[in-house]
């Protein structure tokens, strides 16, 4: 099964590339139980791309190259204490992007310059415990709902990648971290019109590549989806 599909520039990360969270969500509710995404070349937006069924996973194409890859998987991931939501927020006053300018200002899942209602505006800061967390209060708005007033899965995707980031980079604005892979498992969906407590935390450093972990809980610390996620530093040519 294959299907045209064209990424609405609203749901960008970087600069003319797409969100990384919202496309692997777009292939594993294609894929309909947890699913583990690689990423082989940025997403564009507002081009038309290919979406094919490929057994049990699924693959994005643009002008007949992979560039994206999703496969189902047994997630399994260690889940830290949830903050509680006036945590968060005291967490997402100390998110990096209110004190320096971020490349990814406009990106749908951190973007701080995205106005209420058009980006996710998840800004995970440290909570300030010993376990390295970073946390962010998120209150999603009525364009993220399906029919029942739930969050649609991808938007849960989007809301489980970029927090991930910020707890491997710390203070450090200039460095740059890309998805290279995100595994999610979403045990219920969030509620849309409700506070809930987006949670993130580092899983593995390494040269050049770190893992990450996320979850997303409700105020009242009710798990509700886990991500896993590959970080890759681009390599600067001096």
């Amino acid at each position: 099964m294959s299907e045209p599909i064209v990424i609405d520039g609203r749901y960008c990360g970087a600069p003319g590339s797409a969100n990384s969270g919202y496309i692997a969500g777009l292939l594993a509710v294609r894929i309909g139980r947890p699913a583990d995404a690689s990423f082989r070349r940025p997403v564009p937006v507002g081009r038309e791309l290919q979406l094919d069924r490929d057994g049990d996973g699924a693959k994005l194409f643009g002008a007949g190259e992979l560039l994206v890859e999703a496969k189902p998987i047994d997630l399994h991931v260690p889940v830290p204490a949830p903050p509680s939501l006036a945590e968060a927020h005291a967490a997402s006053g100390r998110y990096l992007g209110r004190r320096v300018r971020l490349r990814f200002a406009r990106c749908f899942g951190c973007g701080i310059e995205r106005a209420t209602g058009y980006g996710l505006r998840i800004f995970a800061g440290p909570a300030g415990r010993a376990d390295g967390l970073y946390a962010a209060p998120w209150l999603p708005e009525s364009t993220l709902a399906d029919e029942h007033g739930w969050v649609r899965p991808e938007f849960v995707w989007a809301a489980l990648d970029c927090s991930g980031a910020f707890a491997l980079i710390g203070d450090d604005a200039a460095r740059l971290l890309l998805t290279a892979r995100l595994a999610v498992r979403i045990e219920a969906l969030p509620r849309v019109g409700e506070p809930h407590v987006v949670a993130a935390w580092v899983i593995e450093r390494g040269a050049g590549k770190h893992v990450s972990g996320t979850a997303v809980f409700t105020a009242q610390g009710k798990f509700l989806a886990l991500g896993r996620a590959l970080w890759v530093e681009p390599q600067v040519e001096s």
